[in-house]
């Protein structure tokens, strides 16, 4: 098995909208979903070796989106979970990190090939709108958990999500 540790950025807006990515991998096999519909994603991907999650989840923000992070980064949420990814038996071993940007004007020009072919939109959420919504996201109950953050703010420690 292929350990993977992910980076993802839990980032928020003036106005406490949460920034997702819709996206679809017909290759990519998630036994809690076999048909695999589309769904809507944070920010993140893979830690590179020897970064450190943090800087790894704001990179891919800038990379992702030209967005820039400002103040502090927490990190709130963590998780591992076991897939196919591609082809391959993959234990990701996530952190979730809170983090603010200024703006909301969106640049994806940064994505590379593979993240183009998968991604098939992006938007601004609220938590009562991913509350509302029939859509897919991950964490299957990310509208509850996002209000949680934003009325008690960030956990003295990592919260593990199942």
């Amino acid at each position: 098995m292929i350990e993977r540790p992910s980076a993802r950025l839990i980032l928020l807006d003036p106005q406490d909208r949460l920034f997702l990515f819709n996206v679809h991998d017909p290759k990519v096999f998630d036994p809690a979903n076999p048909f695999f519909d589309p769904f809507w994603v944070m920010i993140g991907g893979m830690v590179d070796p020897g970064e450190d999650f943090a800087e790894a989840a704001v990179r891919e923000a800038r990379e992702e989106t030209a967005l820039a992070v400002t103040g502090e980064v927490h990190w709130v949420w963590t998780r591992e979970r076991h897939m196919s990814w591609r082809g391959r038996d993959v234990l990701h071993r996530e952190r979730f990190f809170l983090a603010r940007s200024a703006t909301t004007a969106i640049d994806t020009s940064g994505l590379d090939e593979k993240e183009r072919s998968w991604t098939r939109g992006h938007r601004w959420w609220t938590p009562q709108e991913i509350e509302a919504s029939s859509e897919r996201f991950e964490p299957l109950d990310l509208g509850v958990r996002l209000k949680a953050l934003l009325h008690d703010g960030p956990p003295e420690a990592p919260i593990v999500l199942s």
